[in-house]
């Protein structure tokens, strides 16, 4: 640098000299001597625009050397550098200037003035050439520093020799929340550690002073206080002389990692279609409850589930739908078993339960009459039912294996031995054939005898405000009582009701048993803005049934808006044309419509905007979800903005634990309905519930 500006002062000086026309250049020794030393570039130019000559170590280049040019007009120089060449000629037009650029491989910084022929007096131009390569690649790579340093997402903080800050990068304002201003001049730089003592000041020291550097983990503070986990690096950096001239500090913030590192824990330990715990999470879990069985001298009993003939609904319907299915298979059974316990997906259609603390043989029926109840209702997939059963193997410690592979052996056994005694069942090496689910088969006649012999009823599900805790109404559900089976949910037998062409029959019954109902209460004093019962995709497509509707009504007295008529969201999206026409049929009259199952679908939900429903039911599976899946919490929230945009009541279906009653309240929902609150329960249990007290006079 010195150089260079010492050379720019002698050029300087020299267009001082040639600007006053005094002497020449072969009369100033001193500059011929740092033209010799300094790599200058001479180029002499006439009147004519012909190169004198060319003083210098210029490169060659295609074989073309300085003798080569000398005695050539400017045109030659095109061969060395197209823009040297444009430069040369803007000078010889009388320009005097100074520019830039490269011949060869060498950059330079070119200064052009005139010169005046001692002899002939006629004036040309002179053009000295000044080497700048080195400072130039310097500049490079500083600028390259400067961007990678203010670029990596590790802090950096720059400290001079008195440990005072001279720069910060930006990942470290972001990082700690200190600005670059607030940070360059101060003695900070070791102040970001969170918990300083004497004894880490001495170990840093002691390793800089051994190695140049020290690294390890340290609690950081940002400027709001906060501590976080570092990984930190200290650095000194010395001079040609060996003294110390920059310290150098480095961290990450290691929470990030952290969570990283939990994530893929989680993910090593946890199938990833249906989030349950995997193979190698099951073992780990079984061997500690053997361990634990084996101290506390108690019983613990594992499950082994197979699924029987999925291999044909991936077939069918192909492998989308099973993998849906085995997600829903999933959450049905971590609902039949104990939160403690523990429910796994092997691999493919193989699911496990662990379950400790086991009693007797009974409790174990039990646990395996619960798994089989799982498959009792068709799976609802995309608006597809489908049917599916397991076949399950039960191993009990110590009885079946007093160490974990006998134990799982034997539960392996008896899956098999289950599915060869004709599937759907369960089995256990120690007390044989435990039992066998029927398959659920009805036929139309006994369906219609059912509907003639009053086994067919309601019972009635209570809709809670989150805001006031009022019951404003209540669903009416429809359940077989049938007289060898007993309760049969409507999922097992609606398809047989459509195929026997009794839907109507069923539909009719459900509606005028719903308001018979609604009446009977309000005369009990049982407050509620209505009642609400499901219809089927024949009642949808039936002609007559608004007028059914308007009849019932009328019949019992009761303004439309008592009523409340639920869709499936799967069967409205099947019917949308003869839905929108029923729904707006029936709503001018004041009737109410709500889309059940809402969110079950793959659906744009934009279809909601245009349907004359006051009432969106979330499907429960979301909500059953929602405890542990951030995507499914984030679609419930969705969707009740919809609601909200839209100016429709949400109604949360499926709320069991007041967990979940706080978190769709968190989500913005304000009507719920489940468990949590009541149980479905008989017309007159619901009378006696929910009968407003008589005021006194």
């Amino acid at each position: 640098m010195v150089v260079a500006w010492l050379l720019t002062s002698a050029l300087v000086h020299y267009r001082r000299l040639a600007a006053g026309m005094i002497g020449n250049v072969g009369k100033n020794a001193l500059l011929e001597k740092m033209f010799t030393v300094s790599s200058l570039l001479i180029w002499n130019v006439d009147d004519k625009g012909n190169l004198t000559a060319i003083e210098g170590p210029l490169e060659e280049k295609d074989g073309v050397s300085a003798a080569d040019l000398v005695g050539r007009s400017l045109d030659i120089v095109e061969t060395i550098n197209p823009v040297f060449c444009d430069m040369l000629k803007r000078a010889q037009q009388g320009e005097l200037f100074d520019d830039f650029c490269a011949i060869g491989h060498r950059y330079y910084h070119h200064h052009f003035f005139p010169q005046q022929h001692r002899k002939s007096g006629k004036t040309g131009f002179q053009c000295i050439s000044v080497d700048i390569t080195n400072e130039q690649e310097l500049r490079a790579t500083s600028e390259l520093s400067q961007q990678v340093i203010s670029q990596t997402t590790e802090a950096i903080v720059i400290l001079d020799r008195q440990r005072v800050v001279t720069s910060v990068n930006s990942a470290f304002s972001q990082l700690t929340d200190y600005t670059w201003e607030k940070m360059v001049g101060s003695r900070r730089g070791f102040e970001v550690i969170g918990q300083p003592t004497f004894s880490l000041y001495r170990t840093i020291l002691n390793g800089l002073k051994r190695t140049g550097s020290w690294n390890g983990e340290v609690s950081l503070r940002r400027s709001t206080g906060e501590l976080f986990a570092a990984n930190f690096t200290v650095s000194v950096i010395k001079n040609n002389a060996g003294l110390i001239s920059n310290y150098v500090i480095f961290f990450s913030d290691l929470s990030h990692m952290q969570r990283t590192h939990e994530e893929l824990r989680y993910l090593a330990n946890h199938d990833n279609l249906t989030d349950l715990p995997n193979r190698r999470l099951f073992l780990d879990r079984l061997e500690q409850g053997v361990k634990r069985a084996q101290r506390s001298k108690s019983q613990l009993a594992i499950f082994f589930i197979d699924l029987d003939n999925f291999k044909l609904i991936n077939d069918v319907h192909g492998h989308y739908v099973g993998d849906e299915l085995l997600k829903e298979i999933g959450r049905r059974l971590l609902l039949a078993v104990r939160q403690s316990d523990t429910v796994a997906r092997l691999a493919g259609d193989e699911f496990t339960i662990i379950t400790e603390n086991i009693t007797d043989t009974m409790e174990v029926n039990s646990i395996a009459r619960k798994i089989m109840t799982c498959f009792e209702a068709p799976f609802v997939i995309f608006g597809e039912s489908i049917d599916m059963s397991a076949s399950v193997g039960i191993g009990v410690y110590p009885d079946d294996g007093e160490d974990l592979t006998s134990l799982l052996k034997g539960a392996d056994e008896a899956m098999y031995k289950a599915k060869a005694e004709g599937r759907n069942g369960f089995y256990s090496l120690s007390e044989g054939k435990i039992g066998h689910l029927p398959e659920s088969m009805f036929f139309p006649s006994e369906l219609r005898l059912a509907l003639k012999r009053g086994q067919m009823e309601l019972v009635y599900q209570s809709l809670h405000d989150l805001r006031s805790g009022r019951v404003i109404g209540c669903e009416g559900l429809l359940r077989w009582n049938h007289h060898c089976r007993g309760i049969i949910p409507p999922a097992d037998f609606m398809t047989l009701s459509e195929g026997a062409g009794i839907t109507a029959a069923i539909g009719q019954w459900t509606l005028n048993e719903a308001c018979q109902q609604l009446k009977a209460w309000r005369a009990q004093r049982v407050d509620l803005d209505y009642v609400s019962i499901n219809i089927a995709n024949s009642q949808i497509n039936d002609p007559g049934y608004p007028e059914m509707v308007i009849d019932a009504l009328a019949k019992y007295n009761l303004h439309p808006s008592s009523l409340m008529l639920e869709i499936a969201e799967g069967v409205l999206l099947k019917n949308m044309t003869q839905a929108c026409q029923l729904m707006r049929h029936l709503s001018a009259t004041g009737v109410r419509f709500s889309v059940d199952e809402f969110g079950s679908s793959l659906a744009d939900y934009s279809y909601v905007r245009d349907i004359p429903a006051d009432t969106l039911k979330i499907d429960q599976r979301l909500l059953m979800r929602a405890r542990t899946g951030r995507e499914d919490a984030a679609l419930i929230r969705a969707l009740v903005g919809i609601g909200d945009i839209l100016q429709k009541n949400v109604v949360a279906v499926g709320v069991e634990r007041p967990r979940q009653e706080e978190l769709m309240q968190e989500l913005g929902c304000q009507l719920a309905q489940g468990f949590l609150y009541a149980k479905p329960m008989t017309a007159e249990l619901f009378s006696k519930t929910y009968t407003r007290p008589a005021n006194p006079h």
